[in-house]
């Protein structure tokens, strides 16, 4: 009896072990690609996010219940209670380093975005000698430069009182932007849901763009219609947290962290799936 338990434990473990080796290396080649690390950065932080907003909100409801025991066990009313420092506690810490670790990728994922200074500059004097045809794709070549110089200036790179002025502002115009780009994109994925998914995501014209029969667009393909939900699903998800950061005021947006973890999330496992599933053998 004790051999064959000891026999299926060693395979049971030996299983587990496979597997883990397998999806290490599958994550490896994920890792391997700039849109991997983007798509798993992406994912981390608004997951962070939002594990940060429901810890919060648990230690607020601790502390209200240590302040009412308090002013229970006290012999004088509430004066003096404002002045107390809240206690430190495991549950603290974790929201302290939770949220530490969700702005450190964050940072890091923006950070990264400067690599790509030299090509956006190559891509803006493309636009400036010969503009594109689509005033929105134009749009967002000068947005993403406005976002880079915006994030130098709030990091003390660009420096002054002009560069410390125009960063806010200017990121609020990238993410308007962005938010522009978002509605185009949910306009471009319904009108190929109009056509029965009939459209090579990213072509232009392709084989079979144009396949009807009887006076009705038929399927062009089962994949099409697979890709077209995810990407509908990761615009959706994009479309709340632009127009919540084209606010100016930040004292008027509309978004909790909470719902800004969630909808982030959307994106950010729809990219990382995307990149699982190219990557994959």
């Amino acid at each position: 009896m004790a051999s064959i338990t000891y026999q299926r434990l060693h395979t049971l473990l030996h299983r587990t072990a496979i597997r883990t080796d397998a999806h290490l290396t599958h994550l490896n080649r994920v890792l391997a690609s700039s849109a991997g690390v983007e798509a798993l950065l992406c994912t981390l932080s608004y997951t962070l996010l939002f594990l940060h907003s429901r810890l919060i909100r648990l230690l607020e409801k601790r502390y209200e219940r240590l302040a009412l025991a308090f002013v229970i066990k006290a012999s004088s009313p509430l004066t003096g209670l404002a002045t107390l420092a809240p206690p430190r506690t495991r549950l603290s810490e974790l929201c302290a380093g939770t949220r530490a670790l969700a702005d450190l990728i964050d940072d890091f994922r923006f950070f990264t975005r400067l690599w790509g200074l030299v090509a956006i500059y190559g891509t803006a004097r493309g636009n400036y000698l010969a503009p594109p045809g689509d005033a929105v794709l134009k749009t967002l070549v000068w947005a993403r430069v406005l976002e880079n110089g915006a994030y130098l200036a709030g990091k003390g790179v660009l420096r002054g009182e002009k560069w410390v002025a125009r960063g806010p502002r200017w990121m609020v115009l990238s993410n308007r932007f962005w938010l522009a780009h978002v509605l185009v994109e949910g306009l471009r994925l319904l009108r190929v849901r109009q056509l029965r998914f009939n459209e090579e995501f990213g072509a232009k014209g392709g084989a079979g763009v144009h396949s009807f029969d009887g006076g009705e667009v038929k399927i062009q393909s089962e994949a099409l219609r697979k890709k077209w939900y995810w990407d509908f699903y990761a615009n959706a998800g994009w479309l709340p947290l632009t127009l919540h950061w084209s606010f100016e005021d930040e004292s008027t947006v509309p978004l909790s962290d909470t719902w800004i973890g969630l909808f982030g999330m959307i994106p950010g496992i729809v990219a990382l799936r995307e990149v699982w599933q190219q990557t994959g053998e």
